[in-house]
């Protein structure tokens, strides 16, 4: 009976040792062939397995994709008319600002204006009291009284010379002094006509003013107002300012490198980055030949048509969209469509598994170095597997799906 139990436990222990030896040959076996699966992977499997649980992977099902209509594409060569987009700011034409002032002194007695209120052409702004004035007219009266005499004596001197009984020489000193006599008088007759002061009366004998009255020199609005009752004006002193913002331009900002791709005639989308309103179209009128220290860039200068009862202000910001001229051809070119914009830089989702049973697909944050209307040029911001995909339309889908992993 002893000797019957300890074979029966011998027995057992053999097998045990069997079973044991089995379970650790067939380990071995998955583990080496874990390990040769692994060294016979492409380096890109590889790369996209072992990205395959990063937050910045997404994996879907080629059924998945279908139901939210991804597809795939390959950079393409492509011809890119480029899309040149620039911002730019409004800004007065040069003859629809105006700064008023007096050519002399005076000080203001009456104000006829105030900020903000429109003005046409020729409508009082200010009036001064002179003593200037005065003297200005004063030293006219006695120019045109000068010109009188010296005239009275010329023909005196002439009519002697005819009758052979003058001296050549008091004739030629009367005809001198009337031209110079003349020519005074010429130069303050323009001087009180450029500050707005007639002189018919003063040569008639009349009244002169002490008063004058500073004009509007445009239509527009009283942008700024300086002085007061009773303020000192010199003829340096600005009173005010006038601005039409009926004549307002854009100015558009392009770089240097889109310099080859603008013309002058060429349309432009405008809209205005802080208002409500729709986008309007412009022309280049002209384009500056210098580049821009502040902005680093050549000027556009267009034109546009302004959005009926709108009021627009100088150094409002706009942004522009041109289609430049010319073409480009990329060999890096994607559709617009196969681009996400997730607010922190542009990406696209690409893949070196378009063929799997699951796609994994990664987050590859690029540059748009080229615009087109339909394509872009774009440069990966890191090294990519060779004979990558790209994920193109609805890729907010794989965006979101890749958010539900983080």
């Amino acid at each position: 009976m002893t000797h019957t139990t300890i074979y029966m436990g011998a027995a057992l222990l053999v097998l045990g040792l069997s079973a044991c030896s089995d379970s650790k040959s067939k380990d071995s076996d998955e583990n080496e062939s874990g390990r040769e699966t692994a060294t016979n992977d492409s380096p890109d499997k590889a790369a996209d397995k072992a990205s395959s649980g990063s937050a910045d992977t997404v994996r879907l099902t080629p059924r998945q994709l279908q139901l939210v209509n991804v597809s795939m594409v390959d950079y393409k060569t492509q011809p890119l008319k480029p899309v040149i987009l620039a911002n730019g700011v409004l800004a007065l034409l040069p003859d629809s600002r105006a700064e008023v002032s007096s050519h002399i002194e005076g000080k203001i007695n009456k104000i006829y204006v105030r900020e903000g209120q429109r003005v046409s052409q020729g409508q009082p702004i200010v009036q001064l009291a002179s003593f200037q004035l005065l003297e200005l007219q004063n030293q006219y009266a006695e120019a045109h009284s000068d010109v009188e005499f010296l005239l009275a004596e010329y023909n005196r001197q002439n009519e002697l010379r005819k009758s052979n009984i003058g001296v050549l020489s008091q004739y030629q000193s009367a005809d001198a002094k009337l031209k110079a006599a003349r020519a005074r008088e010429m130069s303050l007759r323009d001087k009180l006509r450029l500050i707005g002061v007639g002189t018919s009366a003063i040569s008639q004998g009349g009244s002169m003013t002490s008063t004058l009255i500073i004009r509007s020199p445009i239509n527009g609005y009283i942008s700024k107002f300086h002085g007061n009752i009773g303020t000192l004006v010199q003829p340096q002193t600005l009173l005010a300012e006038i601005i039409n913002p009926d004549r307002i331009e854009a100015n558009v900002f392009v770089y240097e490198k889109d310099a080859d791709f603008v013309k002058e005639g060429q349309t432009v989308d405008l809209s205005f980055v802080n208002r409500s309103l729709p986008t309007v179209k412009g022309t280049v009128a002209y384009i500056s030949r210098a580049v821009d220290d502040e902005n680093n860039a050549i000027t556009l200068h267009v034109n546009f048509n302004r959005p009926k009862g709108e009021l627009l202000a100088a150094d409002m910001t706009v942004q522009a969209r041109l289609v430049g001229t010319g073409e480009y051809v990329s060999k890096t070119a994607l559709p617009r469509t196969a681009i996400l914009d997730d607010g922190e830089g542009k990406f696209m989702f690409v893949t070196s598994q378009s063929t799997a049973d699951t796609i994994p697909f990664r987050k590859q944050k690029i540059e748009i170095t080229r615009q087109g209307d339909q394509y872009v040029e774009v440069k990966p911001l890191g090294k990519l597997p060779v004979n990558i995909k790209i994920a193109n339309n609805n890729v907010l889908a794989l965006e979101a799906e890749r958010k539900k992993g983080e």
